[in-house]
């Protein structure tokens, strides 16, 4: 006597498998290896009968999935077109005047008057002279009465260290 064989669906991929008829009610998806207790049966026989129809229940539901999934993709393209349509008839019938938001809180321009040669130069001399002023304050002595790192003994190293040749 062969064994009996059952056609089931996952729960999660939601494809549809051969499995064989147990005791017990618990089956294991080969795909996403989900443990699971048996909610439907949709077909039982023989391996070669169980194989066609799962091949012919998982070609439906790749159909209908697939069909959903164009269903939805003209719908949201459609959508989309309808709403650049409507973008578009509003910028053609309502020409609206751009105004900035800030033009409120913001002075107006005052005119610029053209500056004179002798005020250029004035503002070059003073520039000058306050560059002269910074370098002026800064120190030009040694910085601190450190030894430098060149005359500095070098450290004492221990023979037995593992780090000697790292430092």
């Amino acid at each position: 006597m062969s064994p009996q064989i059952r056609v089931v669906q996952c729960i999660q991929c939601k494809m549809y498998q051969v499995d064989f008829v147990k005791k017990s009610n618990t089956w294991q998806c080969k795909i996403c290896r989900q443990k699971q207790s048996l909610l439907k049966e949709f077909f039982r026989g023989s391996a070669a009968e169980c194989r066609v129809k799962v091949q012919h229940l998982n070609l439906e539901r790749g159909m209908r999935e697939e069909s959903l999934n164009t269903g939805l993709f003209r719908k949201a393209k459609q959508q989309r077109e309808d709403e650049e349509d409507c973008q578009d008839e509003e910028e053609n019938t309502t020409p609206q005047k751009k105004t900035n938001k800030w033009a409120n809180y913001v002075d107006n321009p005052t005119e610029t008057t053209k500056i004179s040669a002798k005020e250029s130069k004035k503002t070059e001399e003073l520039s000058e002279a306050i560059s002269m002023n910074l370098k002026k304050t800064r120190n030009t002595g040694p910085r601190s009465s450190k030894r430098s790192a060149e005359n500095m003994p070098s450290v004492t190293k221990k023979s037995c260290s593992k780090w000697n040749d790292y430092l």
